[in-house]
Parts: structure tokens; C-alpha cells; sequence
């Protein structure tokens, strides 16, 4: 029942973001992956549990690394300079999002790790060509301060996240439940 309740949400904070922001919405990694839940949620809700099997392969890590690395990393440089805008979108986005995943209580395994790591370097290779090309926030910033390709520190950063979603979905992942085969003589 809680599924469909996130779905809402989610999907009502996703919209009013999307209608803000427009376009520069989706320069955002914590977007990226808050789609991914919304359409997790959005799955489950009308039971295309085959869909989100596959989305919960790529969001479970990433999920955890936008929420600890937000409010370990990001913020304390963020809201130094400024405080925040809108808190309401902050929480959903870097802590309820986080709560909903982990309520759901379901398994993921070591075999995928390539999925959220090739994910998350897909994000990074993006964001590079993005910045590098010239792209910027709505404000014209880097939409990250450490997004500074032509530096070691954008590189570093890129790193630094594709292993942490690596590592965090290796501590939280189980092995794959070994099959049996039984073996019946008649």
C-alpha cells in the first residue's frame, strides 16, 4: 500500500521540480535517480513488478550515495554560501527518497554491481561533456562545485562517486540465493 503513496509524492515533487527548473532539472544526479524511484514506485503501483525488478537493480545504491554524500558533501558547501530554497524538495529528494527505498526491504545482489557503477559513470561521463561544453545551472554555476573538469578535482569527485555507489552496493547486496536441483529416480 505504501508504493503507491511514494508514487505520489515522488511523482508531485518530480513535477513541480521539472516545472521550476525545465530543462536544467535533469543536470542533477539526485534527479536522475529520483526518477528512476519515481518510475520504481510508478511500477509497483500498477504491478509491472518485471520493470521495477530491473529498476531496483540500478537504484538501490545510488539511492543511499545521493543522500549521505548530499548531506556529508555537498551541503555543508552549498548552504555555507546560501541557505536552502526550497527544504521541502531537499528532504524528498536527499532523505525521504532514501527512507522509501529502504523500506521496501528487498534483496540485491553482488552480480549486479556493474549496474548502478556503469549507472552512475554514465552520470559522470555526462556531466563532463555537459560542463565542458559550456553548460551550467539555472543560475549559471557549475551544478556542482567540484564539477570542474579541466581540474584533477572533477575527476577525483567522478571517481570518488562511481566507487562509493560501487562499495555501498557491495556492503548492502547478498549473494544470490544458490538454486537446487533436485534429482528424482523413478
Amino acid at each position: 500500500m505504501k508504493q503507491p503513496l511514494w508514487f505520489i509524492l515522488f511523482g508531485i515533487v518530480l513535477a513541480f521540480y521539472a516545472i521550476r527548473e525545465k530543462q536544467f532539472a535533469l543536470i542533477y544526479y539526485t534527479i536522475w535517480t529520483f526518477i528512476l524511484e519515481v518510475l520504481y514506485f510508478g511500477a509497483r503501483t500498477i504491478h509491472m513488478n518485471g520493470v521495477a525488478d530491473e529498476i531496483w537493480r540500478f537504484l538501490v545504491a545510488p539511492a543511499i550515495v545521493v543522500c549521505l554524500g548530499f548531506w556529508a558533501i555537498v551541503a555543508p558547501m552549498e548552504f555555507q554560501y546560501q541557505p536552502p530554497e526550497n527544504i521541502v524538495m531537499i528532504l524528498v529528494t536527499h532523505g525521504l527518497n532514501m527512507i522509501a527505498v529502504i523500506s521496501e526491504k528487498r534483496n540485491i545482489y553482488v552480480k549486479d554491481l556493474w549496474k548502478p557503477v556503469l549507472y552512475t559513470a554514465c552520470y559522470n561521463i555526462f556531466l563532463a561533456i555537459y560542463v565542458g561544453g559550456g553548460g551550467r545551472n539555472k543560475s549559471g554555476h557549475f551544478p556542482y562545485w567540484y564539477a570542474e573538469y579541466d581540474k584533477p578535482i572533477g575527476w577525483i569527485f567522478a571517481a570518488l562517486s562511481t566507487t562509493a555507489v560501487g562499495v555501498t552496493h557491495f556492503i548492502i547486496a547478498t549473494p544470490e540465493p544458490k538454486k537446487i536441483f533436485k534429482q528424482y529416480i523413478v
